[in-house]
């Protein structure tokens, strides 16, 4: 005899989706905290960042007005509170970032939604680009052990200086490089995907770094790498290309790879924004990095160890004012010791005895890179507001 599967009705089932606990619409995830829909993660936010709670007025005037998703003009005072009795604090916002109570960063925040009812609770799905499968490759250097004897006895500069040379051993002649006309977005990914690991790399081979926590480097490791890359590789592109690289706008963008300001990227797989778009958006830092970091780098043409003094102090002042606490802490040691190793280094191997005004130099350069770095974030956070991406990555600040 044949029976009848069992499981018929345990798949037939509907499945069981968590509820917003603040307007009772299906929940996307926990935003700062509490179990909540996009929608209301977004005007929480959104609300903080510019400070509106201080300008709503209750509908009702009472201030017991119903917060649920039968009314698509909710009382905006009222939702604030109900999101604050939840346990939803101010504290937590960040743009693009929420930080629950150990410090650990959260996969399912959302850009603040801008929209012409700045009440509607409808939802706006959005692809997310899962990248948790490098997120492990990473912390898995950063947590590994280098074992490389000939560090040994060198002092915090020379370990700095001698895992830069160990990538820059394998950068190509430019009559073998590849000019890059067209640039997809899928292959510039893949080629910040190798410099993330080399990166890591060459954190890893620190005694100081290797002093913090796992979260504390892999935290450290986003605070930085981007613009670790971006100046070590318009560093090269000076070294390479000498002044073509400012007349020309010659860019290393990799071991392998030339482009220009001519070059044209292709975001069609990211955004329905056209391209012309997408790089004008970029455009002005990209002239300020020529004008202010690849200039000032082709008049003083920093040795190799004056280059790791500055990725190694820019680093560790970068994590530092982020990350504050431990970080902050060792960073002052590094520095120090940094300073000291450099002194060194410029009466034995140079036999510079005044090298303030040539280091106030190096620094400023230093500074127009940071600054740069910022005004990027900026542009990008405004575009991660205004939605122009098809998607976002499991990690929003990966890119920051």
């Amino acid at each position: 005899m044949s029976s009848t599967p069992s499981t018929s009705s345990e798949s037939s089932s509907p499945e069981v989706r968590p509820i917003c606990k603040v307007c009772g619409l299906t929940a996307h995830g926990l935003h700062f905290g509490v179990l909540s829909c996009r929608a209301c993660a977004a005007f929480f936010r959104r609300t903080i960042v510019t400070e509106r709670q201080k300008k709503y007025t209750c509908r009702g005037g009472k201030e017991k007005c119903e917060v649920n998703s039968n009314d698509r003009y909710q009382c905006r005072l009222c939702r604030y509170k109900k999101c604050v009795d939840l346990g939803m604090t101010p504290e937590n916002v960040q743009f693009n970032r929420d930080a629950n109570s150990n410090g650990k960063r959260k996969l399912e925040d959302e850009p603040i939604l801008l929209s012409d009812s700045e009440n509607t609770l409808a939802e706006k799905r959005r692809a997310i680009l899962d990248i948790s499968a490098l997120a492990v490759k990473i912390k898995g250097i950063l947590t590994s052990d280098p074992s490389d004897s000939k560090t040994a006895k060198m002092n915090t500069l020379e370990i700095a200086d001698y895992g830069l040379k160990k990538w820059r051993d394998q950068q190509r002649s430019e009559k073998t490089m590849e000019v890059l006309a067209v640039l997809p977005v899928r292959k510039m990914f893949a080629i910040f995907e190798k410099q993330m690991v080399v990166i890591a790399e060459w954190l890893v081979q620190h005694p100081h770094f290797r002093m913090l926590d796992t979260e504390e480097r892999y935290l450290y490791f986003k605070c930085i790498w981007n613009m670790w890359r971006r100046f070590e590789r318009f560093e090269m592109s000076v070294k390479m290309f000498g002044i073509r690289a400012i007349e020309q706008r010659m860019f290393a963008i990799s071991n392998e790879q030339i482009v220009t300001m001519n070059m044209s990227t292709d975001f069609s797989e990211i955004t329905d924004a056209p391209n012309a778009d997408m790089q004008q958006m970029f455009h002005n830092s990209m002239l300020n990095l020529f004008e202010q970091v690849a200039k000032p780098l082709l008049e003083l043409k920093p040795s190799s160890i004056e280059m790791a003094y500055m990725l190694t102090q820019m680093s560790w002042q970068v994590a530092g004012k982020k990350l504050q606490g431990k970080v902050l802490e060792i960073g002052d040691r590094v520095s120090d010791e940094l300073a000291n190793n450099l002194h060194s280094y410029y009466l034995k191997h140079e036999s510079r005895n005044n090298y303030a005004g040539r280091l106030v130099r190096l620094m400023g350069i230093v500074n127009a890179v940071k600054k740069i770095h910022m005004e990027r974030r900026k542009t990008l956070e405004m575009a991660r507001i205004f939605e122009v991406f098809k998607f976002e990555f499991s990690e929003p600040d990966i890119l920051d």
